[in-house]
Formats: C-alpha cells, sequence, structure tokens
C-alpha cells in the first residue's frame, strides 16, 4: 500500500512539473523563444508602377500648394496613367558599418555630390576618416544590398538606358535603423562642433525618427519577411511621432497646407507596391500601383494554356460524339 502512494506521490510532482513547465512557456515565452529571423524576399525583376489618380486642385489645397507629386517622385508623376520602371537586377548579403551609413544615407540626402566629396575632404584632414568614425562607433549593419535601374515617370515611351541606377538596402534586423539613426546623431553632434568645418560654412542637420522614417520611404525602403512584424519592430524601435505600421502598410501622418496621410502598401517581394495620399475625411488625392511583369506574364501565359487547354478537351469530346454517329 505505500509503495503504491510512493509511486502516485511521484505521479504527482512530475504532473505538477510538467503544468509549471507549460505555464512558464506560454506566459514568458520571451525568455525561452529567440527574436525573429528575417529573410529577404528581394526578386530580380521589373516593376512598373502607375500613376493611378491624382487630383491636382486637393493636392494644392491638402499637400502643398506650390509643389506636385514630381517633388517625391522623379520625373512627370503629376499626370494620370503615367509610368515608372524599376528593374531589380540582383542582390548580395553584406556588412555595412557607420561610415558607410553616414556617406550612403545620411549624406546624399542633404548635400550635393560635389558638397559631399568636399566634406569628405574636409573631415579627413581634421581626423575624421573612415577608419577613425569606425572605431569611434563601432556598430556593424548586416543586410541585403541590391543593385536597381529606374526609370523615371513618364507618360511616353520609356529610354533604352534608365534615368539612373542605384540600391536598396534591407536591413537583417529592423532594430539596426535606430541604431544607425543614434550614430548619426552623436556623430553629427561631433563634427558640427569641428572649427573648421563650421567655418567652411557646412552643418549635419538634426534628424529626427519622423523624418528618417519618411527620407527611408522616399528613397525606396524594403522590408523582409515576415513583413508584419519587420514594420512593427521597426516603429517601436524608432519611437516616431506621426507614423505606425498596420500589417504590411507604413502609414504617415503629415501636415501641408492641412493634415493628411500617407500609406506604403509593401508587396511580397519587399518593395513599395502602392502609395496613397489621402485627406483627413479619408477621400483619395494622389495614388500610385504597382504591376509585376513577370507576374503579367506568367498569367497571360497560365490564361493561355488553360484556354488551348479547354479547346483540346472540346475538340476530343466533339470528336467522341462524332464517332458514336
Amino acid at each position: 500500500m505505500s509503495m503504491r502512494i510512493h509511486k502516485n506521490n511521484i505521479k504527482m510532482k512530475v504532473f505538477s512539473l510538467l503544468l509549471l513547465g507549460i505555464f512558464v512557456l506560454t506566459v514568458f515565452p520571451f525568455t525561452v523563444m529567440g527574436a525573429t529571423t528575417y529573410q529577404t524576399t528581394l526578386t530580380k525583376g521589373t516593376d512598373i508602377y502607375i500613376v493611378d489618380h491624382y487630383d491636382e486642385e486637393a493636392w494644392k489645397s491638402t499637400v502643398n500648394s506650390i509643389s506636385t507629386p514630381n517633388e517625391w517622385f522623379k520625373g512627370n508623376a503629376s499626370i494620370v496613367d503615367a509610368k515608372s520602371k524599376i528593374t531589380l537586377k540582383g542582390y548580395v548579403f553584406t556588412t555595412w558599418n557607420t561610415y558607410d551609413v553616414l556617406t550612403s544615407i545620411f549624406m546624399p540626402e542633404y548635400f550635393t555630390t560635389q558638397q559631399i566629396y568636399t566634406l569628405i575632404g574636409i573631415m579627413n584632414l581634421q581626423g575624421y576618416n573612415e577608419t577613425t568614425i569606425n572605431s569611434n562607433y563601432n556598430e556593424s549593419f548586416k543586410l541585403w544590398y541590391g543593385i536597381r535601374s529606374v526609370w523615371n515617370f513618364t507618360n511616353s515611351d520609356y529610354e533604352e538606358l534608365p534615368s539612373y541606377t542605384d540600391g536598396v538596402i534591407v536591413l537583417q534586423n529592423p532594430l539596426d535603423y535606430k541604431k544607425m539613426l543614434d550614430d548619426y546623431t552623436n556623430l553629427s553632434v561631433e563634427l558640427n562642433g569641428d572649427p573648421f568645418i563650421q567655418f567652411s560654412g557646412y552643418s549635419f542637420p538634426n534628424i529626427t525618427p519622423d523624418q528618417f522614417l519618411w527620407q527611408l520611404a522616399l528613397n525606396g525602403l524594403a522590408i523582409a519577411d515576415p513583413q508584419a512584424e519587420y514594420l512593427t519592430e521597426l516603429i517601436n524601435e524608432m519611437g516616431p511621432e506621426n507614423a505606425s505600421a498596420t500589417e504590411t502598410t507604413l502609414i504617415f501622418e503629415r501636415y501641408g497646407v492641412t493634415d493628411y496621410t500617407v500609406e506604403i502598401e509593401y508587396g511580397p517581394k519587399g518593395m513599395m507596391s502602392s502609395f496613397l495620399v489621402k485627406d483627413s475625411g479619408d477621400t483619395i488625392i494622389f495614388r500610385l500601383i504597382s504591376t509585376n511583369s513577370e507576374w503579367i506574364f506568367f498569367t497571360i501565359l497560365i490564361i493561355a494554356s488553360v484556354s488551348v487547354g479547354a479547346f483540346i478537351a472540346y475538340m476530343i469530346v466533339r470528336r467522341r460524339k462524332l464517332k458514336k454517329r
């Protein structure tokens, strides 16, 4: 009898420990689960962006009275049915450091190419070279870097050669965008305090999280998969005042002439699939949509194959009926 009671006690202890383990794993999953692993979905191919809607009067009374969408998109994006073409030629997995981020992301946004060369020369003379900057700001950023050819918006035929070629990046860790901004903020204070840089007339601007996100979005921000989690982590870490994320859409609450909203949706390849501008009453002012030329080709191919298959089936059935007669 005592042996049976002892065995029952052991079973109860094991069962209790099992329940405790399940409770801990359920309530505190972060203690045993690692961070989300993101993977790129960048795909070689061509996307066509089309101006699907543009209300010029609403734009001028809501967004900016003296500008057009051409301020955000190169070429002529202020004409309905104008098109832009972007071809991703390939990508590699690589690592950037703070100097790469400074010269490839921040400086091109605020300085011309000639000014960048001049500034880098001054910085080198003052001891702010690549080695020193990366030594003092030793963050590294793992990312996918792609090369893309871009044809500006036009309502006529595309030129044979692209308007320009640039890069697209997808950070493996969305939290790294905040580290980039923090490094830039600290470095810009240091650089702006240098007497020779001050005397040369150059100044590195202060950039808020909202400004940085908007800059990234207009310059072709691409994201990794799973996309909803990627955008959520990006927003939560950056902490912008007027930007948020819902599923695969990045949302900016902006103010021009009056309040307006910009919604940028991301497609399966991790790049922008639509760009929408709405007024405070949710009336659409401007809309871009994208089409993937490869998907169009395969869709046409599938439709053609189904049609051919249906025709063959019809002929076989018809022939059998004739034979029966």
